[in-house]
């Protein structure tokens, strides 16, 4: 297309046509496309997506048996206090038959936990033992999936109030590992990494009514702490 210029005298003059566009073009050499691939024949077969199956439960989560015991404990005590609800009144309850159903058990767990950090920690043992379990209670209660939580804590106080002493110790580990996942808390100690490493070295074997191995500890207190 050719452009017109008005001149100072009125008349119209006749432009070149605009030929940098052309020249920028005609320095720009045209590349040829790749060829595309030819798709080999039969096409591969379509095998469908599947989803690894989940892990399996642990063994043994903590340094012992009992100190799985004894964060599920935790776990549940955090629960009736977070859960306020409809249901809060029936898991109060229930939390309360645990304790007195099982004491001689929580008891014995409550012990195993204060001498592992006895044997570890020294003359310090107990601000050690007071920091490992304000961090437990303290990820329990800054969960960010309460609700899941809170269900699986209700469904787990409803089994353990009529488990036998034998069948809710052999179940703890299993308990706790369910109620971990329901409060997004793999790790809730930060040492559960560690998992089953002690199995071999601190066995449990079920004697009598006491699911966890009988020690010389002496009487624990079964408290929220």
């Amino acid at each position: 297309m050719a452009l017109r210029k008005t001149t100072a005298s009125g008349r119209a003059a006749r432009a070149l046509p605009l030929l940098v566009p052309a020249l920028l073009l005609a320095g720009c050499g045209t590349k040829t496309p790749p060829p595309i691939a030819n798709i080999p024949a039969p096409l591969p077969e379509n095998i469908p997506h599947i989803e690894p199956p989940p892990p399996p439960p642990p063994v043994m989560i903590g340094q012992h048996k009992g100190e799985d015991l004894w964060h599920l404990r935790s776990g549940l005590n955090v629960a009736v206090l977070l859960c306020q609800g409809a249901d809060n009144a029936a898991m109060v309850a229930s939390y309360n038959r645990v304790l007195t159903t099982h004491k001689p058990l929580l008891a014995e767990a409550a012990q195993i936990e204060v001498n592992l950090y006895k044997a570890k920690g020294g003359k310090k043992w107990q601000d050690a033992y007071d920091d490992h379990m304000t961090k437990v209670y303290n990820a329990y209660s800054g969960t960010l999936t309460r609700e899941a939580y809170c269900s699986r804590s209700k469904a787990i106080l409803t089994e353990a109030e009529t488990a036998p002493t034998i069948a809710f110790n052999d179940r703890a580990t299993v308990m706790l590992w369910e109620l971990n996942k329901a409060a997004g808390l793999p790790d809730p100690d930060g040492k559960l990494a560690r998992a089953a490493m002690a199995a071999s070295t601190m066995p449990v074997t079920a004697t009598g009514t006491a699911a966890i191995q009988p020690t010389a500890y002496g009487p624990a207190n079964t408290g929220t702490r």
